[in-house]
């Protein structure tokens, strides 16, 4: 299998090289040069296999040639080892809301869907690296589930030829994924803070990782969903999902279609659905729920895909993005794979999708709701009251937005016919603030002390927090300023193999602002001897 880019002007590579770069070298986010489809005797044959048996089998035309099945089949059953539930994923029907099911993708070591992903792309990396004597440093922008997702991985796969460098967004994580965060105690892993937006961090770490020279010094790839192999490794969960609905639902004699609704960010899951739809899985709308920045939903409802002045602070912090790198894909195969348009309308920045793909998207069964924090809250609240189900603020916003469109997931009649499966992506464990906010102090503290709370989580809250390096935003500074200062720190600590003396690499950085001598002194940090942990 080849890789090429979604803009075109970049020769196709292997899946080796597409992993080990993540973004192509014209900017572009790499897609496989075919899609081999899932056939009817396919997903006969896979009805009965567990996770990580299918998962060897939905990956392998994507990695062969460059990784042996038997090599394969290692990597993936140890990619779901340490999952809490045997099935990985249980697929839970609703009871009171007939034709409603929960997928419920967070039974991870980090209690969040981004573990299905990660776990399969950091292995991957760290199979090639050692084929080749390499080292490799993923660099991580996260708004709260992929960087914990991120270091786990790492840690699990004990390679000492990885390095992970891990940015989140000051005061937009909840409690507990920061402290997964900062309580690691590794020396191949830097944590920083930045303070900005969600995704805020995304340009600085394409730029460092377009900059080939840089990258290749440092063997630099990112693990956010730009890397292809994240949306590949996710197609798996749709199988199972459709797999599991259809034993439930599927009776009857027409072909069994499902529909999914999914709690919308970077448009990575929704990228995942789209390979797997047009691979052949018999998925029909593909539903995204955004929250308050909602560029996704404006994109697919209105053709509107345009950054807003600035990001929302929201109860469902991990979906907070005002860029979704996945809408390239999602738009590219809208377009039947038109690599030139593509690359117009994303060199663009801000657009408006053109009248035919917004008729692609619609006939290809985009759907989205916008979903603010008191809808959010509610459904929360709803959920639980319908059925006994406590869940996260993400997937109160996939509730709340199938509700929207139609699928009645709190009971009663359904002006939607099909059966759909709501994505469940992260574990309430990890947001106190937003279930308590939702159900009340009480309700939260008899939830935690319940069976029903991971002990892993629990445990966490007893660990010591090393400081992060704290990137700032000066007063009246712009943000691409923010942006190219925190790069430069960046670059600083990477290239100290120690990461120790990162502060006499930048204490006297110069921004371009002669008229401002106060822009040349370095970034705030809390502890300088832990800040880069």
């Amino acid at each position: 299998m080849r890789y090429v880019s979604s803009r075109g002007a970049s020769a196709s590579v292997s899946f080796e090289e597409a992993i080990g770069s993540g973004y192509a070298a014209d900017g572009g986010l790499y897609v496989p040069e075919t899609l081999p489809p899932i056939t009817a005797d396919d997903l006969e044959a896979w009805k009965n296999l567990d996770f990580p048996a299918l998962a060897v089998e939905v990956l392998r035309p994507f990695v062969a040639g460059e990784i042996p099945d038997v090599d394969l089949e290692t990597l993936l059953a140890a990619c779901y080892g340490d999952f809490l539930a045997p099935e990985k994923i249980p697929v839970v029907p609703l009871a009171t809301a007939p034709r409603v099911a929960v997928a419920e993708l967070f039974h991870g070591p980090t209690f969040c869907f981004k573990d299905l992903g990660l776990q399969v792309l950091v292995r991957f990396l760290s199979y090639f690296a050692a084929k080749r004597g390499e080292r490799r440093t993923i660099l991580v922008a996260t708004t709260g589930d992929t960087g914990p997702a991120a270091l786990r991985a790492a840690a699990d796969v004990d390679d000492a030829s990885l390095r992970v460098v891990c940015c989140f967004p000051e005061g937009q994580v909840s409690a507990l994924q920061r402290r997964q965060m900062t309580t690691h105690g590794s020396s191949s892993v830097r944590v920083a803070t930045f303070e900005g937006g969600g995704d805020d961090m995304d340009e600085p770490i394409r730029r460092m990782g377009l900059d080939n020279a840089f990258a290749s010094a440092h063997g630099l790839c990112g693990a956010n969903s730009y890397n292809v192999g994240r949306p590949l490794a996710q197609m798996v969960h749709y199988v199972w999902i459709w797999l599991r609905c259809r034993d439930s639902f599927g009776a009857g004699a027409a072909p069994f279609v499902l529909d999914v609704v999914v709690p919308t960010g970077a448009m990575g899951n929704l990228a995942a659905a789209t390979l797997a739809k047009r691979r052949g899985l018999p998925l029909g709308a593909i539903c995204a729920g955004t929250n308050a920045n909602d560029i996704s939903c404006r994109a697919i409802n209105d053709g509107d895909f345009s950054r807003a002045p600035e990001m929302k602070k929201t109860l469902s912090d991990a979906i907070n993005i005002q860029r979704p790198y996945n809408f390239e894909r999602v738009f590219y195969y809208a377009t039947g794979g038109d690599a030139s348009k593509t690359g117009a309308a994303m060199a663009a920045g801000d657009f408006r999708v053109d009248p035919a793909t917004r008729g692609a998207l619609r006939d290809g069964g985009y759907r989205a709701a916008r979903v603010d924090d008191g809808a959010m809250l509610a459904a929360l609240r709803a959920f639980r009251d319908a059925h006994g189900y406590v869940c996260d603020p993400h997937t109160a916003v996939a509730v709340a937005a199938a509700d929207e469109l139609g699928y009645a997931p709190y009971g009663g009649p359904a002006a939607e016919p099909r059966p759909v499966a709501i994505l469940a992506t992260a574990h309430p464990c990890k947001f106190q603030a937003a279930v308590t906010e939702a159900l009340g102090a009480d309700a939260w503290a008899a939830y935690e002390a319940s069976a029903a709370f991971p002990e892993a989580a629990r445990e966490l809250a007893g660990r010591a927090e090393v400081a992060p390096l704290a990137l700032s935003r000066r007063a009246g500074e712009s943000l691409g300023a923010a942006q190219r200062r925190w790069e430069t720190v960046l670059r600083a600590v990477l290239e100290d193999p120690d990461g120790l003396h990162y502060v006499e690499s930048v204490c006297h950085l110069d921004d371009g602002d002669d008229d401002d001598p106060a822009a040349d002194e370095p970034p705030a940090v809390a502890d300088s001897s832990c800040a880069i942990l």
